[in-house]
């Protein structure tokens, strides 16, 4: 029964998540409010491609962690507002990185919601 825990303790931990949204610099202003905010991820090879190395992971149940790094660009109409880097980890380390301010807790499947929420509107 102990074995067990174990393993169940173990694929637990190796399933944590944590990730950070950070702008590459300041995002510029929305001058226009009425058009909508668009993000789109632009990935420079090898970024988004193949950002871990799957084989360790699985063999070593999330000690040896993913790193994955996306790029995206914020824009509204014609106007760039900048980009946008979402880093995210996988595996052990996401509970030892999770209290960090930077970061946060969970897996980046919504972060394009969060990147428009950085977007300030001019006045």
């Amino acid at each position: 029964m102990n074995k067990l825990a174990l393993i169940i303790l173990a694929l637990a931990l190796s399933a944590c998540a944590t990730y950070k949204v950070v702008p590459e610099s300041n995002l510029s202003k929305v001058e226009n409010p009425t058009e909508a905010v668009r993000v789109a991820k632009v990935n420079e090879w090898p970024e988004g491609n193949h950002c871990f190395e799957p084989m360790l992971y699985v063999l070593t149940l999330g000690i040896i962690p993913t790193h994955c790094i996306n790029t995206y660009n914020v824009s509204s109409g014609p106007q760039v507002l900048g980009q946008v880097k979402v880093t995210s980890m996988q595996g052990w380390v996401a509970l030892f990185m999770a209290p960090f301010p930077a970061w946060q807790y969970g897996y980046a499947t919504e972060v394009e919601s969060e990147i428009k929420d950085m977007v300030q509107v001019a006045e």
